[in-house]
């Protein structure tokens, strides 16, 4: 009286279908996950931010020091 429906199965296959299919995106897995392992970015040494922070500081250093020449 009081059992929930359960949902349908049905056991639907493609007309067109094959094994080859299947296959194909093993094979299209494998080359992204190889794809995507070697291409890593590596960041450079120059826009890194304790790169940029150092050179910002060095910029305001040397600006304070030019500036004592010109007084």
């Amino acid at each position: 009286m009081f059992n929930q429906r359960k949902n349908k199965r049905f056991n639907y296959k493609p007309r067109f279908q094959d094994s080859k299919e299947k296959e194909s995106r093993d094979d299209l897995e494998t080359k992204w996950d190889k794809i995507k392992g070697t291409t890593k970015r590596k960041g450079s040494l120059l826009t890194s931010l304790p790169a940029l922070i150092i050179m910002l500081l060095s910029l305001f250093i040397l600006m304070y020091i030019l500036e004592g020449y010109i007084k």
